[in-house]
C-alpha cells in the first residue's frame, strides 16, 4: 500500500469534529483529578477543537493540564501521543521543551472516565511557561523568532525521527496528505472567489505535491506548530521555549511540517514571504531540506491555509456562531494570506526557497 493512500479500516476523519466533544463540569473534572492523581486542585477549561482540556492549579501552586480526549478517538491515537511525549523526554534533549506526562496514582499514564454512556481517555501533563505567541504583545513574530522557529521545529523533527507507534495514521481532517478529502466540504464555502481560490490550490496539490509524496522523507511529525502553541521566553530573548499540543501528530512526509509552520507566519504587509524564508533558514540550518521537498513547499503552504478556510466554513454550518473554536480561530487571516500567496508565481516561490537553503549550506 502507498504511503499516501487511506486505509480502508480508518474512520472518516469528519466524525471526530461532528461528534460532541467532551462535556465535563469543572466540578466533575476536579473531583476526577483528586480521585486519579491525588491532587487538590482548581480548574479553568481551555478552549479546543474536539476534545476538552482544563488547566489545573494546585494548592502549591504547580500547574497541569487535564486533557480529555473526544470518545470518537481511538485509544491508540491517545497512547501514541502519550508515547510520543514519553519519546522525547528519553532523548535527554536541552534544546527541546515539551510536556511531560504525569503518573496516575496506580501508575498509568493515562485513565478511561465515563459520562453519558460514552467512554473518555484522558491525561495529565505538566504546564509549559512561556507566553503563546499569538498572546503576546508582539503577535507577529520578528525574524529571529521565525528564525528561531524553524530551529526549534527541525530539533523536535529530530527527536521524533525513530519514532514508531501504530497509531500515528489516525484519521484527521488537519492531515495534509488526506487533503483531497477537503473536496467534500468545499460547498459550504459561501464566497464564489474563496472557493474558486481553494479549489485551484487543491488542484495544483494534485497535479505537483501529492505525485512524489512517496519518494519523500516520512516519519512522525508535530504537524501543529501554530502560534497558539509555540512558546516565548519574553523574560530573556524572545527565543522558542516549548511547543505544546500533540494532538495533531500524524505520520508523514517531513516537510509537511515546515509547510504548516510557514502557514501562520504572515505580516501585515510587503512582501508575504518575509518572515516564511527566516524560518525556513532556521529549519535549514539544523535539518538539511531536499530540493524534492523545496519544490511543492509552497504549494503545501496553500493547502495549509486553504485546509483552515474549509474546515471554518464548514465547522460554521454545524456548530453555533458562539462555538469557542470558531471565536479564537477565524479564517479571515488565512484566507487573506492565501489571496497574497497567490499572487505569487510558483516557480517565483520555488527558487527563493532553494537560494535560502543553499545559502545556508
Amino acid at each position: 500500500m502507498k504511503k499516501n493512500s487511506m486505509d480502508a479500516n480508518q474512520k472518516n476523519p469528519l466524525d471526530i469534529i461532528l461528534s460532541e466533544a467532551p462535556n465535563f463540569s469543572a466540578h466533575e473534572a476536579v473531583d476526577m483529578i483528586r480521585e486519579n492523581y491525588g491532587l487538590d486542585v482548581t480548574v479553568k477549561e481551555l478552549v479546543s477543537e474536539r476534545d476538552q482540556n482544563f488547566l489545573i492549579s494546585t494548592v502549591l501552586g504547580k500547574r497541569y493540564v487535564f486533557k480529555i480526549a473526544n470518545s470518537e478517538e481511538d485509544i491508540e491515537v491517545t497512547d501514541f501521543q502519550i508515547k510520543a511525549l514519553t519519546h522525547i523526554q528519553l532523548k535527554k534533549d536541552d534544546s527541546i521543551i515539551t510536556p511531560e506526562i504525569k503518573n496516575s496514582k496506580l501508575n498509568l499514564d493515562s485513565i478511561q472516565i465515563s459520562k453519558d454512556g460514552k467512554v473518555f481517555n484522558a491525561r495529565v501533563v505538566t504546564y509549559l511557561d512561556g507566553e503563546p505567541m499569538w498572546s503576546s504583545d508582539n503577535s507577529i513574530p520578528d525574524l529571529y523568532v521565525a528564525s528561531d522557529m524553524g530551529r526549534y521545529l527541525a530539533c523536535l523533527g529530530k527527536a521524533l525521527k525513530d519514532f514508531i507507534h501504530p497509531g500515528s495514521n489516525q484519521s484527521l481532517l488537519w492531515d495534509m496528505k488526506q487533503a483531497l478529502f477537503l473536496r467534500e466540504i468545499t460547498g459550504h464555502i459561501s464566497d464564489n472567489h474563496s472557493k474558486k481560490m481553494v479549489n485551484e490550490v487543491l488542484t495544483a496539490f494534485e497535479d505537483y505535491a501529492l505525485p512524489v509524496f512517496d519518494s519523500l522523507r516520512w516519519q512522525v511529525i508535530h504537524n501543529d506548530m501554530n502560534p497558539d502553541n509555540v512558546l516565548i521566553d519574553t523574560k530573556g530573548m524572545r527565543r522558542v521555549c516549548g511547543v505544546i499540543d500533540f494532538g495533531d501528530m500524524v505520520y508523514s512526509p517531513l516537510i509537511i511540517d515546515i509547510a504548516v509552520a510557514a502557514s501562520y507566519l504572515d505580516t501585515d504587509d510587503g512582501n508575504p514571504l518575509y518572515l516564511m524564508n527566516n524560518f525556513i533558514a532556521g529549519y535549514n540550518n539544523v535539518t538539511k531540506l531536499t530540493l524534492d521537498e523545496i519544490s511543492i513547499l509552497f504549494d503545501l503552504i496553500k493547502v495549509r491555509l486553504a485546509t483552515t478556510v474549509a474546515i471554518a466554513a464548514w465547522r460554521k454550518s454545524f456548530r453555533d456562531s458562539d462555538d469557542p473554536y470558531l471565536v479564537l480561530n477565524s479564517d479571515d487571516t488565512s484566507l487573506k494570506l492565501l489571496e497574497r500567496l497567490i499572487e505569487i508565481p510558483r516557480e517565483h516561490a520555488i527558487q527563493t526557497f532553494r537560494q535560502i537553503c543553499a545559502s545556508n549550506d
